[in-house]
């Protein structure tokens, strides 16, 4: 029998805003005001730094942001008096109302990006774009096609990137998050606000312009700051980087974002596989593959062709549900590692099967179009 566990599956759907320019990010460093005593920079590195407990009580906030990026007390206290309570984002964050949890129905979710719109405009994005999408999949081995959805689902190719200031938005759901009974919300989104902070020091972005999603990500792939640290890339080697407005810059990054989130390359992100009809109890629910393919064809699972059977080689698989709680039916699919890299961008099966199915439909497009495209 196979062992199973059962981590709760965060479904979160993507909302879009008004779009509005705003300051690039820079590269530049900021050097610290020479009036001013700055503290040592933590010795913790990466994720370690982000990872780390933020207090709720704002002069305990300043002083552990100022030791973990090594930033001046009254620069953090200059921002944090700039920043503002904003209670529309307190309410778009909790979009379920007083009625309790929406349900769950994949053929609805599904509809609203896997559309004509989104496949016309995305046509229009790669055809516009097709010599850096073709360098970000050589230098990377995502398909364009992958890199061309994510854009999509999230901004609509650059038309719906957010009108709220990220630092008001970030400052909100970190020090009033409407939702108390979690609070590891909340110190999710003070570490993002820490990393805003970090981001404006170093003079990478203004956190008192730049604007973005309620939730506080910003440009056209929707990168939260700490994911502005780590994975945003200068694809047009100007010496900036600048999600909002440089097309070159958000396609390396979001090729680099997945990469660094375990995508591989030459593998399909669905498998061709036939599951068995106890499909359900193959299902893990987290985030994280955890089958091989010897497993699942010992549980009965089969393969639907005989085309490139890559994916099978060495790695692990998971089975995800897609259920329609409305009509009480569920679609499983057999994903590879490269799926659940996707729900790194996202903790959501819903949003991975999403792009992943507004990929393929991109890339029949430009198939039918006359260009030979790898699938994904």
């Amino acid at each position: 029998m196979l062992k199973t566990r059962n981590p709760i599956l965060i479904a979160i759907s993507t909302l879009f805003l008004t779009a509005c320019a705003s300051a690039p990010i820079e590269q530049t460093h900021k050097t610290a005001s020479t009036t001013t005593n700055t503290p040592a920079v933590s010795k913790k590195t990466g994720w370690e730094v982000e990872n780390t407990m933020l207090s709720a009580n704002s002069a305990e906030f300043i002083k552990q942001v100022s030791r973990r990026y090594g930033i001046p007390d009254s620069y953090i206290q200059n921002l944090l008096n700039n920043a503002q309570y904003n209670e529309r984002v307190a309410k778009l964050i909790m979009p379920q109302g007083p009625k309790g949890r929406i349900k769950r129905v994949w053929p609805s979710y599904r509809a609203r990006f896997v559309e004509p719109v989104r496949i016309r405009y995305g046509t229009e994005f790669w055809n516009a774009n097709r010599n850096t999408l073709s360098r970000a999949e050589r230098e990377y081995g995502v398909p364009a096609a992958v890199i061309a959805s994510i854009i999509g689902v999230e901004t609509v190719y650059g038309r719906y990137m957010g009108s709220f200031r990220m630092l008001d938005a970030l400052y909100t759901l970190g020090f009033n998050h409407p939702d108390t009974s979690r609070p590891e919300k909340s110190q999710m989104f003070r570490n993002q606000l820490a990393a805003l902070i970090n981001l404006d020091y170093q003079g990478k972005l203004s956190a008192r312009h730049e604007e973005g999603s309620f939730a506080g990500a910003t440009g056209l792939p929707q990168f939260m700051p700490i994911s502005i640290l780590h994975y945003a890339i200068d694809g047009d080697n100007n010496g900036k980087i600048d999600l909002r407005n440089s097309k070159e810059d958000a396609i390396m990054s979001v090729a680099n974002f997945l990469v660094k989130h375990g995508w591989q390359s030459n593998t399909p992100i669905f498998a061709p596989v036939r599951l068995p009809a106890n499909a359900a109890g193959l299902v893990d629910g987290g985030l994280e593959p955890y089958l091989s393919w010897t497993q699942l064809q010992s549980s009965g699972a089969t393969l639907s062709n005989n085309n490139n059977n890559n994916w099978a080689s060495g790695k692990q698989l998971g089975v995800i549900n897609l259920p329609d709680e409305i009509r009480g039916q569920t679609e499983y699919r057999t994903a590879t590692p490269n799926f659940f890299a996707i729900t790194k961008y996202n903790r959501s099966y819903f949003y991975a099967t999403s792009v992943a199915d507004l990929a393929q439909a991109l890339a029949q497009k430009q198939r039918s179009n006359g260009y030979n495209v790898i699938f994904p």
